[in-house]
This record gives structure tokens, sequence and C-alpha cells, in this order.
């Protein structure tokens, strides 16, 4: 399913992309003191492997970095990542606003905040079976809380609906993946303090 993007202005924050290109040369730097990070980092080439959290207490992929890179892409131009939802690759120059969304956010613009070193959010109230609206209403209101409180405390979090997942819940950083079907708060919690800014790539930690 491709998600098209709605109005910009309903969701999306401007980004003077040009202030903060990359320059192609490693980078090690991120906020937590358990992990360190090296990549190769270029716009249009191919990013090397991040490296793991050594202490994230839960199951979680890390997916190699899409072949994409991480060019831009137009505005409502569909994009096939390698991970769904997609944990890196090409994006549009948009930026979601931090916070709790209603509406599907289109992932090739939550690609570029997890480009910015920000962690997404997703869930899917029809994965693996369908909740109740009551079961549905009570899992966004459950997720909300904990990313209302990331965000109270400094750390950029999107919450978005997502329709396409083989779990209820989704959280993702550049390059890793968690997912399971249960809302598990101090899961969220421990995934967003150990994944937001573990990779720095434009310097915005």
């Amino acid at each position: 399913m491709t998600i098209s993007a709605g109005p910009q202005s309903e969701y999306f924050s401007s980004w003077n992309e040009s202030a903060h290109e990359p320059q192609g040369r490693p980078i090690a730097r991120g906020r937590s003191p358990t992990a360190v990070l090296t990549l190769i980092v270029g716009k249009g080439g191919f990013d090397k492997m991040a490296s793991a959290v050594k202490n994230y207490p839960y199951p979680v992929q890390m997916v190699p970095p899409d072949p994409g890179g991480r060019t831009h892409i137009p505005e409502g131009e569909s994009y096939n990542y390698n991970s769904n939802p997609p944990t890196s690759g090409p994006h549009t120059t948009a930026v979601a606003t931090p916070g709790v969304h209603d509406e599907p956010v289109p992932k090739e613009t939550l690609v570029h905040n997890m480009e910015h070193s920000q962690v997404v959010v997703w869930y899917d109230c029809n994965a693996p079976q369908p909740l109740s609206a009551d079961a549905c209403n009570t899992l966004k209101q459950s997720l909300a809380t904990v990313v209302a409180d990331a965000n109270s405390r400094g750390k950029k979090v999107v919450m978005t609906p997502y329709s396409t997942m083989d779990h209820a819940v989704a959280l993702t950083a550049w390059q890793f993946l968690d997912a399971f079907d249960q809302f598990d708060g101090q899961r969220v919690r421990t995934f967003i303090d150990s994944f937001y800014c573990h990779t720095n790539l434009e310097g915005f930690c």
C-alpha cells in the first residue's frame, strides 16, 4: 500500500537541507554511553552498517542500509524500502513534526526524520489480527502517552498509524527495527532512550 502525502501544513515542518549536507566523512557520535556508531556518509552513497546498542534488552533487527542511499525524492513519490516499516533510504525533503499524528504520515517523509536522528513509532490496529474499536483506541492512547512523555523530555519522536505491517507496533530508528503485538510501555521507552540520537548523520545531536 502506498500512502500518499497530504497537505504539507498538516504535519510537516520546514527545513533548510542545504545548510546540513554531510561532507562524506566518517561520523562516530551519539548520546548513548553504551553505543558507538560509525557510518560513511554520503547523500547518494551506500552507508555502512551501524553498530549495535549493546545493552538493549529486547529483540531488535539491525537492517542493512537501503541500497537507494540517502537521496531526495519528490513529494508524493512512493519508494520500495528494504524493510517494512523503513529504517533508511531515499526520502522527501519534508520532515514530519514530532508528536502524535492521527492521520498516516508518508513513510518517505518519516525516513527523513530518522535521518535527523529521531525515532518513529508506528501502529496498525489490523495486525496481526484486527482489533476492536475500543482495543485500537487503548493501543493508540497508550502509545501516545509514552510518545508525549519522550517529546516533553526533549527526545523527538513521531507516532503515526501505518496499515501495512505484520505486527501491531513497530519502533524504528536509522537502521534499527523492533516490532511486537502487545503494548509494552517499558519497551517503547527503552527503545526511544536507546536509539534516539544513536546515529548523528547530520549533526542534530
